[in-house]
């Protein structure tokens, strides 16, 4: 098929790219030129991993172009049109902001090619995409929708492995458009009303931060419990009811997706004709655990009588560079407020605006080192050996 990616983030690219390595012919459309450009002389904007491999494949890459302009495509020989431009929150108004999925819709919408199947891939609350189609003049009725489950870090995999493929629309023919390809996914296709297809997304980006919380408070109370961590998880996990998966402490989540959806999913309903006490305070019990994470930091640095406290890792989890929402950064932050020196220890990721070294040779005797996830075993063991020589403490937040 010949599919049209608007937006070059992570969901876009990957989707774009793993539809490439199937066979399938991909053209991109961002209006930010210099991604355009970088993309075009095969140069990904972010890190993600195995992205770069299938993207720089000389047949994928040849079935791929790369466009700033919507007139720049051939639109009579599109097939389907994947939507995955951000829907982050206004933080003016608390609420999604539509205007890039405005943006979107109205210039596909002008086409004259009605056979084209518009399908929405970017996350957006049920009862917004009803304002959004009325204010760009365009039948909602005619848009199918496929949210995208990609764990930043494990997307490529994520892709080509989906737990489920999920559709939403009503009509039937474009539906079965993107029913035709999904079909060779060893995974169950769930085809629904669009409502049903988003809420299907914003609750199970619910429930997994909330998963998340409930490890973190367990955390505290073992803590509190003189318990040890790792036995208690692990005898709780191995309940086959409840599972080890995404049954990890953490200085808190993060990320670009948790947050923004947790929000918006508290906006979907009227807090006077509908109580969710366990849903609305997910966010509050991440706020309390960052909160309790600073303290044992501070406590670790005081009763060890250090000097400096090293954060390592920036971004808000392993196996990405993506700083947005990172616990690191809001950490960092924290103690720069309380005037405890802090620096950011990140071998692959820049952050010139903090306090930052790249090397563990860098780092001050006498120094608290807080691993803030799962580091590769090469760089754990020479961090060790670092820290038995230069009495440093680690303290891992996440285990």
């Amino acid at each position: 098929m010949n599919i049209v990616i608007v937006g070059t983030g992570y969901v876009g690219l990957v989707t774009g790219v793993g539809f490439a390595e199937q066979g399938h012919h991909i053209s991109f459309i961002d209006l930010d030129s210099k991604k355009i450009n970088k993309l075009a002389n095969k140069e990904l904007p972010f890190f993600e991993p195995g992205l770069d491999e299938y993207f720089s494949k000389e047949e994928n890459f040849n079935r791929m172009s790369f466009h700033e302009n919507y007139i720049d495509l051939k639109w009579d020989e599109t097939d389907i049109v994947f939507i995955c431009v951000q829907t982050p929150n206004n933080l003016e108004t608390n609420s999604v902001d539509t205007k890039f999925l405005e943006s979107a819709i109205t210039e596909i919408s002008k086409l004259e090619n009605k056979d084209i199947t518009i399908t929405v891939k970017s996350t957006i609350p049920p009862y917004e995409i009803e304002n959004v189609c009325k204010n760009v003049g365009y039948d909602r009725n005619l848009l199918t929708f496929n949210p995208e489950f990609l764990r930043e870090g494990s997307a490529v995999y994520d892709f080509f492995n989906p737990d489920r493929v999920v559709i939403g629309g009503l009509n039937q023919e474009k539906v079965k458009k993107l029913e035709q390809l999904y079909s060779s996914y060893d995974a169950e296709i769930i085809i629904t009303d669009p409502i049903s297809s988003q809420l299907i997304k914003y609750l199970a980006n619910t429930y997994l931060p909330m998963r998340l919380s409930f490890a973190n408070e367990a955390t505290r109370l073992v803590e509190y419990s003189n318990a040890n961590l790792q036995d208690v998880l692990k005898g709780v996990g191995l309940d086959t009811r409840i599972g080890l998966h995404y049954f990890r402490p953490s200085p808190s989540w993060g990320g670009s997706c948790f947050p923004k959806d947790l929000i918006e999913v508290n906006n979907f309903y009227n807090k006077n004709e509908l109580n969710l006490p366990l849903i609305s305070n997910i966010i509050e019990s991440n706020d309390e655990h960052l909160k309790w994470t600073v303290n044992q930091l501070i406590s670790l640095k005081q009763s060890n009588n250090l000097e400096k406290i090293y954060l390592v890792g920036a971004a808000f989890k392993e196996d990405t560079d993506d700083l947005r929402n990172s616990p690191t950064i809001d950490i960092y932050k924290i103690l720069s407020k309380m005037e405890i020196e802090v620096i950011i220890l990140d071998q692959q990721i820049q952050v010139p605006e903090y306090s930052h070294v790249s090397s563990i040779n860098d780092i001050a005797p006498n120094s608290l080192v807080s691993i803030m996830y799962p580091q590769k075993d090469e760089f754990s063991s020479e961090l060790n050996k670092f820290c038995s020589k230069n009495s440093c403490v680690i303290y891992y937040p996440w285990s």
